[in-house]
């Protein structure tokens, strides 16, 4: 279990360097504001799973407002360290709820109290993909959607890879609006089923 003073979490858990998760260059190919926007409004309650130092998380603190509440939650705490020190040069704490803590762990975030969930590249990172399913199922409410995104370029061997069969069986246990896949990635808006 991770708390405020560290994480116990899975060793083999991927940890990707902070910079590389939240940098112009990203920020450019990938602008988190445009994307957003089509899926958060005004007063939403969120939650950015695999957070990182807030390259989604910042943008969805200004679409939801001082009314919408966001959990950012990342195994890694130099990550939530970053997060929390950005949150509180813009005077958002109020809305920004930054936890360490595993994605297969959020029993802090209420069952079905969030509007939208962005798990954007979280299950290639992590072992334990179906308890982080559980929970993204458990915390959207009944109309909540779920962005989840995959790495397709995974190691076969390795247990943080999402395979292809995997992908299919996590998307067959929820409610798909839009899928897709690129070259490097698989994707899909999701929402539970009734």
């Amino acid at each position: 279990m991770c708390d405020a003073t560290g994480c116990s979490c899975t060793i083999a858990d991927r940890r990707i360097p902070p910079f590389f998760l939240d940098n112009a260059l990203r920020r450019l190919i990938q602008p988190p504001r445009r994307f957003l926007s089509r899926h958060l409004g005004p007063g939403d309650r969120v939650a950015d799973l695999g957070c990182g130092p807030g390259h989604f998380t910042l943008p969805m603190t200004r679409i939801v407002g001082g009314e919408g509440r966001v959990f950012a939650v990342d195994f890694d705490p130099r990550a939530i360290d970053r997060l929390r020190l950005k949150v509180a040069r813009r005077g958002t704490e109020h809305v920004v709820e930054a936890h360490v803590a595993s994605a297969a762990e959020i029993d802090f975030i209420e069952s079905g109290s969030l509007d939208f969930v962005l798990a954007e590249g979280l299950l290639c990172c992590m072992q334990d993909h179906a308890g982080a399913v559980d929970q993204i199922q458990r915390i959207l409410s009944p109309t909540g959607k779920a962005w989840l995104s995959v790495m397709k370029l995974d190691r076969a061997n390795d247990p943080r890879g999402v395979s292809a069969a995997e992908w299919s069986s996590i998307l067959n246990s929820m409610r798909v609006h839009e899928s897709g896949e690129g070259l490097f990635s698989r994707w899909a808006l999701v929402s539970p089923l009734d």
